[in-house]
């Protein structure tokens, strides 16, 4: 008999588009997706051309002007890239780590974990622009990202329409333009609710695998150990050392990589603690102390490179949602939203804390399952957008506050 035709490849990318079509999760994803990015891009762009002048110097007035007539789009974003921490994961992709003995003397990039700028480097062999392509990386690593949340959070039990909401909540996150720079945070929240999601679904494999990748990410990665080992107990209920149990122990092994990597390049296995610890400031202590610095001194709103309300509320947000996944007795989704937030409270600044809390997604979970009524929603999305908004500008406009 006749063999059917091969479907063409148009057909084929044609079936695949129709297939994600009508998949709720990609269209919540993809909708929160570019909805976000192009605000973003929009504003980034706007914000660049914005031009103000003081024709008469006896006069306090200015005119204003955004001319998008001839816009650079390539060279805008290559700036706006090339900003704090973006550098340091730049500079590492393209002239790798500081080798030489440890010292805190000066900041050094022993601080930033090597997953990030490996995929970076690997990227930009292609492209031959390493800005650009940490944008581009960054912004497309994070529709896979928000998809799987999706996918997550109905698997732990959300209904559709909060599943909805959380993915929009972490795409419209005041400060979710971190989500398209080339930093790690894209990559973190793909790697941290991939593992999630794999463990749920009993591929205890992948979900140790992209644990390893999340360690090797961002040291927070590791607390995906215990988180996981939870998932397998509310699984089985039981602890009872079985074969699938052991890909559970890869987790920390993007860590201890890059501890031993250190240990030959600095003598120093714990420099990426220290150097933060010491150059940059971040010291131990009671998370407490940080969470209320700010209520010590609620006028100072802000400071250089710390929008200090931002990240209180934000912080604060995120232990309160921790706290009542420990109350509804969601023990891995709490453990890990807990000690994420704990382990960021746990040194000596404020500074940072919502880019910390932007990637802890088990508290968008609560937040979306608490948002039910539609006014309730709406209150939230709007504020999300209108703080993102403000925030997008500053960071384009160089204002620090926004930049960490």
């Amino acid at each position: 008999m006749p063999q059917p035709a091969p479907q063409s490849a148009a057909r084929r990318a044609k079936d695949v588009l129709f297939r994600a079509a009508r998949d709720r999760s990609f269209r919540a994803a993809f909708a929160a997706f570019a909805l976000t990015r192009l605000l973003i891009l929009t504003l980034v762009l706007a914000s660049a051309q914005l031009a103000i002048v003081h024709p008469d110097p006896q006069s306090d007035y200015g005119h204003g002007s955004i001319n998008l007539h001839g816009t650079r789009v390539a060279r805008i974003l290559r700036e706006r890239a090339s900003r704090g921490d973006g550098n340091w994961y730049m500079s590492i992709s393209h002239f790798g780590y500081d080798r030489r003995p440890y010292s805190a003397e000066r900041q050094a990039n022993w601080a930033f974990f090597p997953a990030y700028p490996l995929l970076l480097r690997a990227a930009a062999r292609l492209t031959g622009d390493m800005p650009l392509t940490g944008v581009l990386l960054s912004t497309l690593l994070l529709l896979p990202a928000l998809f799987l949340l999706h996918r997550t959070a109905l698997a732990f039990g959300s209904d559709a329409a909060s599943a909805d909401r959380t993915v929009f909540y972490v795409a419209a996150f005041p400060v979710s333009y971190f989500f398209s720079l080339p930093l790690t945070e894209s990559l973190f929240l793909l790697l941290t609710v991939g593992s999630f999601y794999a463990a749920k679904r009993e591929r205890w494999l992948v979900a140790g695998l992209l644990g390893a990748l999340a360690s090797a990410t961002r040291v927070t990665g590791v607390l995906l150990f215990p988180a996981l080992v939870l998932v397998y107990w509310e699984t089985y209920r039981t602890l009872k050392p079985r074969l699938n149990f052991l890909p559970l122990l890869l987790v920390p092994a993007g860590l201890f990589s890059f501890m031993f990597f250190l240990y030959r390049a600095t003598g120093n296995a714990f420099a990426f603690r220290d150097i933060t610890a010491e150059a940059w400031g971040r010291r131990p202590q009671f998370f407490l102390r940080t969470l209320l610095s700010y209520p010590a001194h609620p006028l100072v709103i802000a400071e250089p490179w710390d929008f200090r309300l931002l990240n209180f509320l934000a912080a604060s947000a995120a232990l309160a949602c921790g706290l009542v996944l420990l109350k509804r007795r969601h023990w891995s989704l709490a453990c890990y939203a807990l000690a994420s937030t704990l382990v960021a409270l746990s040194n000596a600044l404020l500074q940072s804390q919502a880019r910390y809390a932007m990637v802890v997604f088990p508290a968008f979970m609560v937040a979306s399952a608490a948002a039910r009524s539609p006014r309730a929603d709406q209150v939230i999305r709007t504020a999300f957008l209108i703080l993102l908004t403000l925030m997008t500008v500053l960071y384009s406009m160089h204002v620090d506050t926004a930049m960490a």
